[in-house]
């Protein structure tokens, strides 16, 4: 049997070397904001753009003309309010004008990378890079949210249940994805499993976002872009919706809410390059993103800056370069070592661990 493997920049398959980690570092990106000012932006988008230029050295832009891959390495956008209703044709209008509609298309394909966040995940049909049959499904409409004392995390760990909490029988630790080393998380800090504090009881470590993290409570809009990956046809193949949407899609999912285990939900994903020397997007559409609750203090909101500044260096020193699909056998496939806590170890000594060889697990000894 053979595995075919996308040689691609990926959570998966490559972490950016030292060089391209400090070009991302210098990296130029601005947002696209949907007014003239930070001044006519709502609380939530005021609060990005700002975090933007202050602390991440990055510059705002307001006019189609201004949106130019030889000008800017990575762009984000950043749509956050209550009255916006499921659909990319449903977004304000100064994000969905045939103008800027046009000229993000333009900048992909000549190489900017773009970072999407909340409802501005609806905007990869717009631009083109997925079918509307494969548009995120999970919206909040007009949503004003509410108090809650849990705490919002993301877990990169994906898939976990099928290969350590499955009946017996059915575990499957090929089926297990471990993303955490994506350049996104680097320096985030960790909600642990089963943290014995009464709320936010997650089957395995994620990283917290939004919350009191003391069990008092706060305000949160709750405003989700995501994908419900069990309410898609997918023509392409696949041992699990995951897999299937990724194949489907040229993707690879980085992150989802922290309490699924399983292949329900993707709430953050990483579209690959399409051509030679085009652009890529990540789109984050979870809920816990937000940059300034109605009330409560976010204990994690160094998390959500931590986070972001990751993904805009990430995309900023992002090599684009187009490499075709290549096959490996089974036998040609370097092993992959696992404790028997589901964690990833680069170098596996003395106990036991699960050895991953292609699509073949087993345990052994060292």
């Amino acid at each position: 049997m053979k595995n075919v493997l996308l040689n691609r920049i990926s959570a998966v398959a490559l972490t950016l070397s030292a060089a391209v980690a400090a070009n991302g570092a210098d990296a130029k990106v601005a947002m696209l904001i949907g007014a003239n000012s930070v001044n006519e932006l709502n609380a939530q988008e005021a609060a990005a753009a700002r975090f933007l230029t202050e602390k991440a050295g990055g510059e705002l832009i307001t006019e189609a003309s201004e949106i130019d891959a030889s000008v800017y390495d990575c762009i984000w956008i950043h749509i956050d309010r209550v009255s916006i209703n499921k659909g990319w044709e449903n977004l304000p209008a100064e994000f969905k004008s045939e103008a800027v509609v046009a000229a993000l298309k333009k900048y992909v394909a000549d190489g900017g990378n773009l970072y999407l966040s909340k409802y501005a995940t609806q905007l990869v049909v717009a631009l083109d890079r997925v079918d509307a049959a494969y548009a995120p499904g999970i919206v909040t409409e007009n949503g004003e949210g509410g108090e809650g004392t849990d705490v919002w995390t993301v877990n990169a760990h994906l898939g976990y249940w099928k290969g350590f909490l499955a009946p017996e029988e059915e575990r499957d630790v090929t089926q297990v994805y471990d993303r955490r080393d994506h350049d996104m998380y680097k320096g985030l800090s960790v909600w642990p499993a089963h943290c014995g504090l009464g709320f936010s009881e997650f089957e395995t470590d994620t990283y917290p976002l939004e919350g009191t993290g003391d069990g008092t409570p706060m305000h949160r809009e709750d405003h989700n872009c995501m994908w419900d990956l069990n309410a898609y046809s997918y023509t392409a193949e696949g041992r699990n919706t995951m897999e299937k949407f990724e194949a489907q899609t040229n993707s690879t999912i980085i992150g989802t809410w922290g309490h699924v285990v399983d292949f329900a939900v993707a709430g953050i994903v990483e579209f690959m390059p399409e051509t030679e020397g085009s652009g890529a997007i990540i789109a984050n559409g979870l809920a816990a993103c937000e940059w300034a609750p109605r009330s409560g203090v976010n204990k994690y909101h160094d998390n959500l800056e931590k986070l972001t500044t990751n993904v805009l260096a990430y995309m900023g020193g992002m090599d684009n370069s187009f490499v075709a699909e290549i096959e490996i056998s089974d036998a040609e496939a370097a092993p992959v070592y696992y404790n028997l806590q589901g964690v990833r170890v680069a170098e596996p000594a003395n106990g036991m661990f699960i050895k991953v060889e292609g699509r073949k697990a087993s345990k052994v000894i060292l």
